[in-house]
């Protein structure tokens, strides 16, 4: 399970989350250390795999990524995706609020129910408040 760190960056947005080896398996849950906020940007560096990487994010403390296409507490709320051997920043203007938590995972496809991780580490960066 990759681990994610978060720094005070007051006058962008607040946090940096870090990930340098984001997972498919497991959330990384709370990632804001906070139960609302804003998310501003989404930064994935895929440029190690050879498929397209989706970052999923639920306004949850904890998630557990589901392995069913049904609804429930392992749909992502949001899902950013970044094609094979690029790297991508997604602006959201005004930003996205969450009202519990941010978690996080990672898989090579965008269904909901998809556990595929990555062959190699891919690198999430997010700036939220």
């Amino acid at each position: 399970m990759a681990s994610s760190t978060t720094s005070s960056i007051t006058a962008l947005g607040g946090k940096l989350v870090v990930d340098l080896a984001i997972g498919a398996s497991n959330a990384n849950n709370n990632v804001t250390s906070a139960s609302s906020g804003n998310i501003h940007l989404a930064y994935i560096n895929n440029t190690a795999n050879s498929v397209a990487f989706y970052l999923k994010v639920r306004d949850a403390a904890t998630a557990t990524p589901s392995t069913s296409t049904a609804n429930g507490a392992g749909t992502p709320h949001l899902t950013f995706c970044c094609p094979a051997y690029q790297s991508i920043t997604y602006i959201i203007p005004g930003g996205h609020a969450y009202a519990v938590g941010v978690s996080i995972w990672g898989t090579t496809g965008a269904a909901v129910g998809n556990t595929t991780a990555s062959t190699n580490s891919v690198i999430v960066k997010m700036v939220c408040s």
